[in-house]
């Protein structure tokens, strides 16, 4: 296995580079001086707007006023303000606070916030509803870890119960390979399924494997994997479809479960500044946790925004694509949505299942394509002619080059149309790939938090691209520089919905401890104002929702965010340290920092 190339020291660097780490305190200092310079001329050009304009203006009584803060608008027509004016959960007036003093009448809160950055809502491109509970495995490190927190997780349960883990990674065991003796040790009797970080592969224990009827003469499933021993005998490591194989004998949620995940994880985005999720999963649009979000979204009771994918079929039937579509035309409100169909193409590098170009170093193992080119080619463009955006799980550069070209074929027949059809993940693509995105007007759906340099990252993941593909894995910046439009996500629950880490690690390229010193292949890093678009703005355009949410402008939802430190005031290394203060959503305070969730949301 190649090893991943060490950081240089500022003497290895070139003079330009080595004069910024040696004189890093000074450019901070000007750094700041010019953000509060230009925030200073946009304020002083909108009270001079406000001068002249607002004297004419009908001053209507609004439901709040948000007043002495430091907004980031995201709008590049107003990049900063002072003040925001609520009514009707959409933003009346965003500018100063002297004129947003107009707009308040008997009945309008008035919240001074002294001074803290505001920020449009963080939108999660791509997210997923986890409906089952499970153990957190996340950040084990070992076989040992694994065990006491399946034991902690399962005390209170059922002794006939199965044992659910979610999170752990090849480098929780010995040599990187996961095996069912290691659960066997935990659990002889009880049937054990622990699902990997990214999700594309378990590891099950005898009991489960027996329950399942997978021996050694179980065929793979078509796209999926048995892993195997040198007898041929099943390891309990079953990758992508084949974990089917065990999972549909885990006994499913019931509707009060799926309720209470909605409210819990609803709350949990919330504290987190997350005022709209785009879920993921592609679940058929029926069923438990279907009627569950409609009939939250009916009785207004929801936390935040849900996009909702729907299946993605290559052979799909005439009147299943009819119902879609009219699904979609049917929920089209403020609080729940469905028009975009989630795909599959290949799975996850670290599993050697993402579709590649070229072998992983040291094996010739290109990865596990889920779809024919044909087949693909002519589903994208049914879905495409019906009018419903695709979203494509791509991560290896076979897989990513495949969807650009059903993209690009589906143009061809049905013509140019703004369809904002999307790639999800897009970890690593060709160099040539990359320009096509904004040529073919495709959505770079990508996550900050990949982009983590930790153990493996650093011990699997970029010992099986090799340097060459891992210099360009995940590496946002040559998305922008194409001008491409990127969202960002946390495939939560792969990776925690926390906006402000994934800031920290696009911007910087380092674990939050700081390491690898210099960043991994720094290169990649973005500056804070793209981070912060990813996570508003262009989320909100992947969604068509962007002349709604992702900006503070008058006339578009009231969704933002209070923080509690500026980052634009912060080294970027403490990036990850601010925390939000409060979350707004259509106006709705759906998170308040000391105050209990209920309190906050006024229900």
């Amino acid at each position: 296995m190649s090893p991943s190339p060490s950081p240089r020291e500022p003497d290895d660097l070139p003079p330009l580079v080595a004069f910024a780490s040696k004189h890093s305190a000074v450019i901070f200092f000007l750094l700041m001086l010019a953000v509060a310079s230009f925030e200073g001329v946009a304020l002083f050009a909108a009270k001079r707007r406000d001068a002249r304009e607002v004297a004419a203006l009908p001053a209507q009584a609004a439901d709040a006023v948000y007043r002495n803060a430091r907004v980031w608008t995201g709008d590049s027509a107003q990049p900063a303000a002072e003040a925001l004016v609520l009514r009707g959960g959409r933003l009346l007036y965003v500018g100063t606070s002297d004129s947003a003093a107009r707009h308040v009448g008997p009945n309008t809160m008035v919240v001074d916030l002294e001074g803290r950055r505001v920020v449009p809502g963080f939108i999660d491109a791509h997210w997923h509803l986890s409906t089952t509970s499970s153990a957190d495995l996340n950040g084990a490190g070992s076989v040992a870890e694994i065990a006491s927190r399946l034991a902690a997780w399962a005390t209170g349960r059922t002794n006939d119960s199965w044992i659910l883990g979610r999170g752990w990674t090849a480098t929780d065991f010995p040599d990187r390979q996961p095996h069912r003796r290691h659960l066997d040790v935990m659990y002889p009797d009880r049937p054990v399924l622990l699902t990997d970080r990214d999700g594309h592969q378990v590891v099950v224990n005898s009991t489960a494997l027996r329950l399942a009827g997978v021996t050694r003469t179980t065929p793979d499933p078509s796209g999926g994997r048995i892993v195997r021993d040198a007898d041929g005998l099943p390891t309990g490591v079953l990758q992508e479809s084949a974990a089917g194989l065990v999972r549909r004998l885990v006994p499913p949620p019931t509707r009060a479960d799926i309720a209470r995940r909605i409210d819990e994880l609803s709350r949990d985005a919330a504290a987190l500044g997350i005022t709209m999720v785009q879920e993921m999963s592609g679940r058929a649009p029926r069923g438990e946790v279907f009627d569950a979000l409609r009939e939250a979204a009916e009785a207004d009771t929801m936390r935040l925004r849900w996009y909702v994918s729907i299946p993605f079929n290559a052979g799909v039937a005439d009147s299943v694509l009819r119902g879609y579509v009219a699904l979609a035309d049917s929920l089209r409100g403020p609080w729940l949505r469905f028009w975009v169909a989630k795909g599959m193409l290949d799975g996850t590098v670290d599993a050697r299942t993402a579709a590649m170009l070229s072998p992983y170093v040291g094996t010739s193992d290109r990865g596990l394509p889920f779809m024919t080119d044909a087949a693909l080619r002519r589903g994208v463009q049914r879905y495409d002619s019906a009018g419903l955006q695709v979203a494509l799980h791509a991560i290896g550069d076979r897989a990513i080059r495949q969807a650009l070209d059903a993209f690009e074929a589906a143009r061809r027949s049905n013509g140019v149309r703004d369809t904002r059809h999307r790639i999800e993940h897009v970890e690593v693509p060709d160099p040539s790939d990359v320009p096509r995105f904004r040529t073919l007007g495709v959505v770079a759906s990508t996550q900050a938090l990949f982009a983590t340099p930790d153990v493996t990252t650093l011990q699997n993941y970029a010992p099986l691209l090799g340097p060459a593909r891992a210099s360009r894995s995940n590496h946002f910046k040559q998305f922008d520089d194409a001008g491409v439009v990127q969202a960002f996500g946390s495939d939560h629950p792969v990776f925690p919905m926390q906006v402000m880490r994934g800031i920290h690690v696009a911007v910087n390229r380092t674990t939050v401890e700081g390491t690898p010193r210099g960043g991994w292949y720094p290169d990649g890093r973005i500056t804070l104002e793209a981070a912060l678009r990813h996570f508003t703005r262009d989320a909100a355009y992947a969604a068509f929702l962007d002349e709604q949410v992702g900006r503070l402008r008058a006339g578009m939802l009231a969704d933002f965010v209070v923080l509690d430190r500026d980052p634009f005031a912060l080294p970027t290394d403490s990036l990850f340290t601010v925390q939000v203060q409060r979350t707004v959503v259509g106006g709705r305070t759906s998170y308040e920092r000391g105050v209990s969730a209920r309190d906050a949301s006024g229900r």
